[in-house]
């Protein structure tokens, strides 16, 4: 799987944030943006995901122009799990990771053994498999804990990195 961007712009309605971004992500690439708060990091991903129109140029996956798939389509391709979700309930792990497969079944079906088995494989290929029974919100808490210290730690004003 391949997507990418050419010549994106981004934005919201008559805000632009960012143009002429080109930029491709194939299946198991790692990609890490950084920039300051406000910078458009979360704007320029929910117009990847095709949750914001683009404000110039395209986005594609496999081969295939965004604007044009519909949101089934997209959603059998990627997930997504925003930074600042609050879950209402206590999902576990495993849980969150199912949901991704309700594009595959059915909005009030079941999961069945072929979709734990897939969310199992999943969280295996991330090196994360013994988290399916820690609680979503709870692994959230510890996350931003230690992305919080971690800040700390980087801090231009810290005396130590």
């Amino acid at each position: 799987m391949e997507l990418r961007a050419e010549k994106l712009g981004f934005g919201y309605r008559r805000h632009a944030v960012g143009r002429d971004v080109d930029l491709a992500v194939r299946a198991g690439d790692v990609l890490c943006l950084l920039g300051p708060n406000g910078s458009g990091k979360t704007t320029l991903f929910k117009t990847l995901l095709g949750l914001l129109p683009a404000q110039g140029g395209r986005v594609v996956l496999e081969d295939r122009d965004m604007a044009a798939l519909a949101r089934p389509d997209i959603a059998r391709r990627i997930a997504y799990v925003p930074q600042a979700h609050d879950a209402v309930f206590p999902y576990s792990v495993r849980d969150m990771v199912l949901m991704g497969r309700t594009v595959h079944r059915g909005l009030f079906a079941a999961p069945g053994a072929p979709d734990r088995e897939r969310a199992d494989a999943a969280l295996a290929d991330l090196g994360i498999a013994d988290l399916p029974s820690g609680h979503y919100t709870q692994m959230r808490l510890i996350i931003g804990e230690t992305a919080n210290n971690m800040h700390g730690m980087t801090h231009p004003s810290a005396n130590y990195i």
